[in-house]
C-alpha cells in the first residue's frame, strides 16, 4: 500500500458522505482514530491506516497520485470498478482460507500433498467450506451495513 494523507482520508469520507463514526465502523477501529488520522499533516504512519483506506476503497473510492506525501499531488477519486475492490477482497478471502487450511493439513501429516490429488481435493474442499463460507458472509455484510 502507498502513503496517503490525512486529507485524502478527509475527502474520501467526503465523497462518500460518511460521517467519522460511520468510517471508523466500517475500518473497525476508533473515532478517536478517525480523527487523529485525519488531523495528520503529510504521510500517515498508523497501523490503523490500511483498515481506515481498505473501508474508504470498498466504499467505492480509489487513491491516486505517485503517493509521496512531499510532492502534494496525490487525491482521490470515485472507482470506476465499484465492484473490483469487493471482488479482491472475497478472493483474498478465499485464498487465506485455503493457505490456513493447507497449513493445518501438513502440519498434521507433512505427507499430505503427496497423497492422490483427488484426496488431497477433496479433503482441502471439505475443511475450507465453512471458512470460506464465512469469509465471504463477512466481507459482504461488513460492505452492505450502513
Amino acid at each position: 500500500m502507498g502513503y496517503h494523507t490525512g486529507e485524502q482520508l478527509r475527502a474520501a469520507r467526503a465523497m462518500l458522505g460518511w460521517e467519522q463514526g460511520e468510517l471508523a465502523e466500517r475500518a473497525n477501529v476508533s473515532v478517536k482514530t478517525i480523527k487523529r488520522l485525519e488531523a495528520t499533516n503529510g504521510r500517515i504512519e498508523a497501523h490503523s491506516e490500511w483498515s481506515v483506506v481498505g473501508a474508504l476503497e470498498l466504499g467505492g473510492i480509489e487513491f491516486v497520485g505517485d503517493h509521496d506525501w512531499r510532492d502534494r499531488n496525490d487525491g482521490v477519486r470515485f472507482v470506476k470498478d465499484r465492484t473490483g475492490k469487493l471482488r479482491r477482497k472475497i478472493i483474498e478471502s478465499t485464498t487465506g482460507w485455503l493457505d490456513v487450511t493447507l497449513k493445518i493439513k501438513t502440519d498434521k501429516d507433512p505427507e499430505f500433498l503427496e497423497r492422490p490429488t483427488e484426496d488431497i481435493v477433496s479433503a482441502i474442499i471439505e475443511e475450507m467450506r465453512e471458512g470460506i463460507r464465512k469469509g465471504v458472509r463477512d466481507t459482504l455484510n461488513r460492505q452492505n451495513e450502513g
